[in-house]
């Protein structure tokens, strides 16, 4: 999948770098067919988007350094993009991004007046975890590809960190914070997370 008309300032040596970067062999979840996913929705849904370049570009550079057992990726990631984009595009929406990045990465809502910057931010949490609301197959799948992205750590150690990770989900009033996959993808989500976790606890 080509990228969206409004990242039409980057050069093909910068996408060359990307899908080269996302095709690392660790990379079991996190490759180019995940981005371009996420490309895809938002194409589905430009127009609730605020900002649709800053949106894209965090979308296409928030994994491109990626390394399971590497600490620093976001910022390395948010690096790249910079030393990559910084000739091509403005200040404010290379900042923009940034945010974005930092806002998917940590799984958590930037502290922002801005509630254009918000709701992009929410969109794009969104469109991350829309595997969670897919068919169990689907889902099952994605669960398999995350536990070969942490091969090293050993099953206990692994299996530890994600029950706590999907009990923070079904912990929160919400999984989806926009209503639009709230309807469509909320319920499935919470029950592909409780078949995890009854079969990571059994």
């Amino acid at each position: 999948m080509g990228p969206p008309r409004y990242t039409g300032a980057m050069t093909p040596a910068i996408l060359a770098d990307l899908r080269h970067r996302h095709a690392e062999p660790h990379r079991a979840w996190h490759d180019w067919n995940r981005v371009a996913g996420i490309l895809a929705m938002a194409e589905e849904i430009s127009a609730a988007i605020a900002d649709k370049p800053a949106f894209i570009i965090a979308t296409m550079f928030h994994s491109a350094v990626f390394d399971r057992a590497v600490p620093g990726q976001a910022e390395a990631s948010i690096a790249l993009m910079r030393r990559h984009l910084t000739p091509l595009m403005p200040p404010h929406m290379l900042d923009r991004a940034e945010v974005l990045i930092h806002a998917v990465t940590r799984q958590e809502l930037p502290e922002t007046d801005d509630p254009s910057l918000r709701g992009d931010a929410c969109l794009l949490l969104d469109m991350d975890n829309a595997i969670l609301g897919e068919p169990a197959s689907r889902y099952d799948a994605y669960e398999a590809a995350i536990r070969r992205e942490f091969a090293h750590l050993p099953d206990d150690r692994y299996e530890f960190g994600r029950i706590a990770a999907l009990r923070m989900l079904l912990w929160r009033d919400r999984i989806y914070r926009t209503d639009r996959f709230y309807l469509e993808r909320e319920k499935r989500a919470r029950r592909n997370i409780e078949a995890t976790l009854r079969r990571l606890e059994g």
